[in-house]
This record gives C-alpha cells, sequence and structure tokens, in this order.
C-alpha cells in the first residue's frame, strides 16, 4: 500500500473533470472515499484482516468487540493450543445442552455462522477472563480532509484502486442524480464496482470450501 490517499481523489476529480472542484468539493470526495472503504469491508472483511486476543465472557456465546465487522477465524487459546472449527449442529448432536457450559480454562473447537458475523461460540463453556487469538475485520478508522491532505496511505492495496475510485465516482453522480446522464453513469461505475467484487467473491469460495472440506476430514 503506497498510493496517497490525496493522489487517488485527484484521479477521481479529472474523471469527473472537475479539477478545480466546483461541483464535488474535497470533502464531499473524502465523505465518498470513506463510503467506499466501508463498501469494500462489507463484502471483503478479509481486506481488513488483524489478529487480536479477545477476551472471553463466561460461558460458551461470545461477542466481537465494538469496530469488528466480522469473525474471520478462532485460532487457539492465547499462548496455547489450536482451536478447531466445528459446525453448531454436531455440538447439538452431541450435547444438547454444551451451551450452558462455563468455568473451562481453555476451549477445544469454535462454532461460528454467517447470519450472525459478530458472535461466535466456544467449546466447552470457558471461564470469564480466558483468552483467545481470533482473527477477525475491523473497519479502519475514517479518515479526514487534514489526514488526506497530509498524505495519508491509501487503506486498500493497489490491486484495489479500480473499485474504489468507482464507488467513489458512483456516489459522486448520484449526489445529482436528478440528472439522467449523471444518473446513467453513476450506475456504470456501480456496475463496475459490483462486477470487480463478483469476481472476487466468487474467486474466494473456492477459500472457504478448501476450509470445509478441512473439517470434513477432521483437520480443522
Amino acid at each position: 500500500m503506497s498510493t496517497t490517499i490525496k493522489s487517488i481523489l485527484d484521479t477521481v476529480s479529472r474523471e469527473l473533470t472537475d479539477q478545480a472542484r466546483t461541483s464535488w468539493t474535497l470533502a464531499d470526495l473524502v465523505g465518498y472515499y470513506n463510503s467506499a472503504i466501508a463498501a469494500i469491508a462489507n463484502y471483503r472483511p478479509d481486506l481488513f484482516a488483524e489478529t487480536v486476543a479477545h477476551i472471553s465472557a463466561a460461558g460458551t456465546r461470545q461477542t466481537l468487540p465494538s469496530g469488528a465487522i466480522k469473525l474471520i477465524e478462532v485460532e487457539r487459546n492465547t499462548g496455547g493450543r489450536k482451536i478447531r472449527f466445528i459446525e453448531r449442529g454436531h455440538l447439538d448432536d452431541q450435547d444438547p445442552e454444551w451451551m450452558t457450559g462455563t468455568g473451562n480454562a481453555a476451549a477445544e473447537a469454535y462454532s461460528h455462522e454467517v447470519a450472525n458475523p459478530k458472535v461466535f461460540w466456544l467449546y466447552p463453556g470457558v471461564a470469564d477472563g480466558v483468552s483467545v487469538d481470533v482473527v477477525q475485520s475491523s473497519l479502519p478508522a475514517q479518515v479526514t480532509e487534514q489526514t488526506v491532505t497530509a498524505g495519508a496511505i491509501a487503506q486498500v492495496d493497489d490491486t484495489w484502486l479500480t473499485p474504489l475510485m468507482d464507488w467513489i465516482i458512483y456516489r459522486a453522480y448520484m449526489r445529482d442524480s436528478d440528472d439522467t446522464a449523471n444518473s446513467a453513469r453513476g450506475q456504470l461505475h456501480l456496475q463496475a464496482f459490483a462486477q470487480y467484487l463478483g469476481v472476487k467473491i466468487e474467486t474466494d469460495s473456492a477459500i472457504a470450501a478448501l476450509r470445509d472440506n478441512k473439517f470434513q476430514n477432521n483437520q480443522g
């Protein structure tokens, strides 16, 4: 990541034929940039992955802290043994009361469902304060005009600059969506953004399939 946000927004202004920023101010573009980062994070949370020590609440049900977008993986008990992924249905079949467990000094397995991205379950239930290493996606802090002017670096690597700019241009044109031509231009850039993300999501589904296969072969 070496491209500055300022250079990205300068390119966007040229694409909008608005180098003087009479139609879209720097403040406008900075807001659209922050919106673009949030949109990319929604579809590709792995781009903003970080490994942190999660201090557990007593029991099985755990919730990620404010600022986290979703859980990607629970790696291990901090400084200790690996924690395996297991489907919640398997735990339900083995022990219908497993969710009531608590008091253990370490977890053996975790469960997580895509529909509930910030919640995961530890098995067996742990004592209050047990630390586990989790990989979570966290939304980057929003940038400001001041940090952009000072040379802040883009929060995604250069391979993501095209969809990033597509989203910013889409948002710019949609502000004037009453203008039929601008509305059409905006939709084209939104479609380009979605197409790029669609290709990436399709590729990443193979990674998810590998994880599922790993679990089924008890290698998790």
